[in-house]
């Protein structure tokens, strides 16, 4: 048999005695409907395995080092419970209460990781959580070296013990599609706090994108100096200074309580750095049955002196998932919210706003995607907005429409599409425009405009024939024009009929 791309990682293993599968092949899972729904695993070399599922069975052989795959393909969606059977070499498995329908990973950093329990309105969400067919695959955090065939965590399903430790953006997403779509929905989450976005993406595809070199080179200059007796004998003397410290502290327990030194880790566990969170989390997983995955991320970016390249990282590692899953999986994301000390003058520059640009620049690059623009829901002291019903229910609006066929469901409020400059002013035009107008009534705000100088001024904005005239009484000669262009726009107020908020947007 021909083993597909994400199998061939485990021509180097050794051949397994045992039948084994994945983790994620346990009790509970959902299975793809309609398309491809893969198993795999391993057992002796040689051996012949058949898996059952209903009345369907597929056979295969076990390769030189003992893996197997096979495909059904075609499955029907079912609320049925069943069971899957896997037999080979005289062992057998069955993996019970198997259900058939749509199928996502929901990955980034914390604010994908973000449990329902700490989001608003978690008392009475979690109290009424009773849907057995919502199920979240509740996983481990894994950083490692070199891609990994296993990946631990369990299926649970929609009840009030589970639920509170659901991923929020991926359960309120998965809930609205199980009310518009009626079938099995099941979330697979793989998300990891703090981490950067090139962490998710193979070392192979990081390697053939100019824009990776630094990221690259970083794991790199960190593999060669790391040392494991140099980084333990620092660590050593770095916890006897803090222990004498924290003696001394709890005499008195005057001024801030001291920290203790980080034990010190391999650079390839650690999933800061390039491929590492891929490694441990998503090559285990690469073939999975999915219809696609939703992304919540940036915010390390961000903060990482990678801001500028983030649409180049986001569109290798979106491209790197597709080759290893061997489709295109839809792929939606989360702009990220507004956040830190609202700004009150114009020109005002921050990274967090140049990968929100970055991520609405990707709708263009990344085929088959979408984004949920969340500038309205977040909070100037907390990266984690609570509000995750809205951010769930905005990503479902691109896979209602794009993968389900629901036309009628707008996906966006106002996309920037063009722009020109007539008669001193600056006509903005806008993709998802209908009844464009602002959100709470007042003049339009937040729209900047400069002219060959480049200094930024506030603009007046009016809504006419469905796109916004900008003009100045400062700035005679316009050149270029932006909107909600700050780490925090308060006041941006330009929505659609739906009142969906508008993206930040730069003509540059």
């Amino acid at each position: 048999m021909k083993l597909s791309l994400p199998f061939l990682v485990l021509a180097s293993l050794p051949a397994f005695a045992e039948l084994k599968v994945p983790q994620f092949f346990s009790d509970g899972m959902v299975l793809q409907r309609d398309d491809s729904a893969k198993i795999w695993g391993w057992a002796k070399p040689g051996a012949d395995i058949k898996v059952s599922l209903g009345s369907q069975a597929l056979t295969a052989k076990t390769s030189k080092s003992g893996d197997w795959v096979v495909d059904f393909k075609g499955l029907k969606a079912s609320d049925v419970s069943q069971t899957l059977t896997i037999e080979g070499d005289g062992g057998k498995k069955e993996i019970k209460d198997v259900l058939v329908g749509e199928v996502w990973l929901a990955s980034g950093q914390s604010n994908m990781e973000w449990r329902v329990s700490a989001s608003d309105g978690a008392e009475k969400e979690i109290a009424g959580a009773k849907d057995p067919l919502l199920r979240v695959f509740v996983s481990s955090n894994v950083a490692k070296g070199e891609p990994q065939k296993d990946w631990s965590g369990s299926w649970n399903p929609t009840e009030p013990d589970n639920t509170k430790n659901f991923t929020a953006v991926g359960y309120y997403f998965a809930k609205q599609l199980r009310a518009e779509l009626g079938v099995p929905v099941g979330i697979i989450e793989c998300a990891w706090g703090g981490k950067p976005v090139e962490a998710f993406t193979s070392m192979e595809a990081l390697k053939a994108l100019p824009e990776a070199k630094g990221v690259v080179e970083k794991r790199a200059k960190a593999e060669a100096a790391w040392d494991p007796k140099k980084a333990m004998e620092n660590f050593n003397k770095q916890k006897a200074a803090f222990d004498a410290k924290m003696k001394e502290w709890q005499k008195e327990k005057k001024g801030k309580k001291p920290r203790g030194p980080r034990k010190p880790t391999d650079p390839g566990q650690n999933p800061s750095l390039a491929s590492t969170i891929y490694n441990g989390m998503i090559s285990p997983l690469a073939g999975y049955g999915a219809k696609g995955a939703i992304w919540y991320q940036g915010e390390s970016n961000a903060n990482g002196g990678t801001a500028s390249v983030y649409e180049e990282l986001l569109g290798c590692m979106v491209a790197d998932w597709r080759k290893r899953w061997g489709n295109e999986m839809s792929f939606y994301w989360v702009q990220l919210a507004n956040f830190r000390a609202p700004t009150t003058t114009p020109g005002v520059e921050s990274d967090w706003v140049v990968v929100q640009d970055e991520m609405r620049r990707a709708l263009k690059s990344i085929p088959k995607g979408g984004m949920a623009v969340i500038n309205e829901i977040g909070a100037a002291n907390d990266i984690h907005p609570r509000n995750k019903l809205d951010v769930g229910k905005r990503l479902a609006r691109w896979a209602l429409n794009q993968d389900y066929g629901k036309k009628d469901v707008v996906v966006s409020g106002p996309l920037y599409s063009g722009s020109e400059i007539k008669d001193g002013k600056i006509i903005v035009s806008f993709d998802h425009a209908v009844g464009l107008k602002s959100r709470d009534g007042k003049p339009l705000q937040r729209f900047e405009i400069a002219g060959a100088d480049g200094k930024w001024d506030w603009a007046q904005a009016k809504i006419e024939n469905g796109k916004v005239i900008l003009s100045s009484n400062t700035v005679n000669d316009p050149k270029k024009a932006r909107y909600a262009w700050a780490t925090n726009p308060t006041g941006a107020n330009l929505v659609n009929a739906e009142g969906l908020p508008a993206s930040c947007f730069t003509t540059e």
